[in-house]
């Protein structure tokens, strides 16, 4: 159906079938236009928006220059807002993990060393034997008595290695390479506080041992 609306002042109305043009101002501009239908969409007068930009939607559909305001999001509502699920006590869901212990932490650390350079050894025809006394007072302080395992010592066929595990630091005495090759098994150690600490190098051959350390080659 033709139809006419009248533009003033900036906005739009649709004149229906009773209206007169009586009361219309000589600066209206009256236009002819197509009522019908939008989309599938009727409308009635009642129906008829007030504004320019819709009034043209309802009136052209598509076609309106107007047409993209009318356009809806087409994100479905329950996409529009993210949420980050039900509240969850903690402990629930995936393990926490392990506290790690200070004392793993410390262990896993590499300690300061400090050599042990005075000590004294002597042949035995079976055995050759290191001593670390008074020479050495820091590392035999350490050493206490040997029974809450702060003294380390480990043999292998061509070396020996002791460990005093100080406060702040290790005092290590390493002897590598022997002069002669030892019996790791029937090597042993003992600390006597306060005065000495006594390594037995068990020998594998019952050589004179005149050098304890092999010269480098």
């Amino acid at each position: 159906d033709m139809e006419i609306f009248v533009t003033r002042d900036g906005s739009q109305k649709w004149l229906r079938d009773d209206d007169t043009l009586e009361g219309i101002e000589d600066s209206a501009v009256l236009t002819v236009g197509v009522h019908g239908t939008n989309g599938g969409q009727n409308y009635t007068d009642e129906d008829l928006p007030d504004t320019a930009v819709e009034n043209s939607i309802a009136a052209k559909g598509e076609n309106s220059y107007y047409f993209a305001h009318s356009r809806k999001a087409d994100v479905p509502e329950e996409h529009r807002i993210v949420s980050g699920g039900s509240p969850k006590k903690l402990g629930e869901g995936a393990a926490l993990a392990e506290p790690v212990s200070a004392m793993k932490l410390a262990s896993d650390q590499v300690r300061p060393e400090r050599a042990i350079l005075n000590y004294a050894w002597g042949d035995e025809k079976d055995s050759v034997k290191i001593y670390v006394s008074e020479a050495e007072p820091q590392a035999l302080k350490a050493a206490g008595d040997g029974k809450a395992d702060q003294v380390k010592v480990s043999f292998s066929p061509r070396s020996c290695e002791l460990r005093i595990h100080a406060e702040k630091l290790d005092w290590v005495l390493d002897l590598n390479p022997l002069y002669y090759e030892i019996a790791p098994d029937e090597c042993k150690f003992r600390v006597s506080q306060s005065k000495r600490i006594t390594l037995t190098l068990k020998k594998k051959e019952a050589y004179t041992w005149l050098k304890l350390l092999k010269p480098d080659a």
